[in-house]
Parts: C-alpha cells; structure tokens; sequence
C-alpha cells in the first residue's frame, strides 16, 4: 500500500512537473518578447531624441546667422584676425623646430623676434570690438588670449644672444602647440557661419546705390 502511494504521489508530481515546464516555456517567451519591445522603443526614443537635438543645433545655428547676416564682414575680419595668428604661430614654431633640430642659432633669433610687449600691442579693432555680437566678441577675445599667451613670452628663446634649447622645445610642445590647436578650434566654430550665397554677392553695387 505504501508502494501504490508513493507511486501515485511521484506520479503526480511528474505531471505537475510537466505541466508547469509547459506553462514556464511560454511565459519566459512573453517575457523575453515585452524585454525585446522595451529594448526597441527605448531605441525609437533615444533616435528621435538625437534628431530633436540635431535639429535644435541646427536651428540655433540658423538663427545666428540671421542675427549677423546685416554686417557679416564681422565674421569675416575676425576669422582673418584668427587666420593671421594662426599662420603667424605656426611659421614660428616650425622655424624653431628647425632651429632645435639642426642646431641653428639664426631660426632662434628668427622665431624669437617679436614686438608684442603688450597685449595692446596687438592693435585690435575697438570699434568692432564694440560692434560685434556678444558670441563673436568672446570668440574673438579667446583666439587673441591664445595667440598673445604664446607669442608674448617667443623672446627668451633667444635671450642675450643665446639660443635657450630647453625653453625653446617646452615653447613647441606645449604652449606654442597648445594655443594653435585652440585658435584652430575657434576657427572651426565660424566655419558656414555666413551662408556662401550671402558671401558670393556680387560685389559691383553698394548698398547705398538702391536708395535715394
């Protein structure tokens, strides 16, 4: 008797097992399936999050052109300022690049002869300083905060005559080296700033030809 019971009891936990493996398969496939859903439209969102923002980026964009299309030869003389410095200490960080390499006293004294003591004496425009829109203006001030940064202190590379190895190489590598990649980053910030069709007008009549 013993026997038959405890035949019935496995016999019947044999079936509970089947059928609760029967039930399981399908209940782990319906959740797999929400999971896959909820991956898949976190996706959606995330997609259509980025393209909100691109378009967001792009309208911002859109909009500062529109506030300097009526004098866009600001953007224009201050992206020749930025280009002027940048050529300026590029030139000179390669003439003392040959200088360090060769051992030429003459690119030293090349690269090192500066007439900037100030930062007054780089000249700039305050009228357009004034002019300008508040975005170009701090543009404008960091590439002249770079270029005088590093060109200001070009002097002791060739001090009293004698070319300073040392302080010649860190000037290359670092604060030279540093302030033209941050000009070249601003430079990339006024890039498509002026649509080109404003940029190719054509050049033969003033604006004061169109009124009395």
């Amino acid at each position: 008797m013993l026997k038959e019971w405890f035949g019935e009891g496995l016999a019947r936990v044999m079936d509970f097992m089947s059928l609760l493996s029967e039930n399981v398969i399908p209940i782990a496939l319906f959740v797999n399936t929400i999971a896959l859903i909820v991956v898949i439209y976190q996706t959606h969102i995330a997609k259509k999050s980025l393209a909100i923002t691109k378009e967001s980026i792009d309208d911002a964009k859109t909009q500062r052109q529109l506030e300097i299309l009526p004098k866009f030869t600001w953007v224009i003389e201050v992206q020749v300022q930025l280009k002027c410095w940048k050529e300026d200490l590029q030139e000179r960080k390669d003439t003392l690049q040959i200088g360090i390499n060769e051992k030429n006293k003459e690119m030293f004294e090349k690269a090192s002869a500066v007439r900037i003591n100030s930062p007054r004496d780089l000249s700039l425009n305050k009228f357009l300083y004034d002019k300008v829109p508040s975005w170009l203006r701090e543009l404008w001030m960091s590439g002249a905060q770079y270029y005088y940064n590093a060109i200001a202190p070009l002097p002791y590379v060739f001090k009293d005559k004698k070319p300073n190895y040392s302080y010649a190489k860190n000037w290359a590598e670092e604060r030279g080296q540093d302030s033209l990649q941050a000009i070249s980053k601003l430079l990339e910030y006024l890039e498509d700033m002026v649509p080109p069709v404003i940029l190719n007008t054509p050049a033969s009549l003033s604006d004061k030809d169109f009124f009395d």
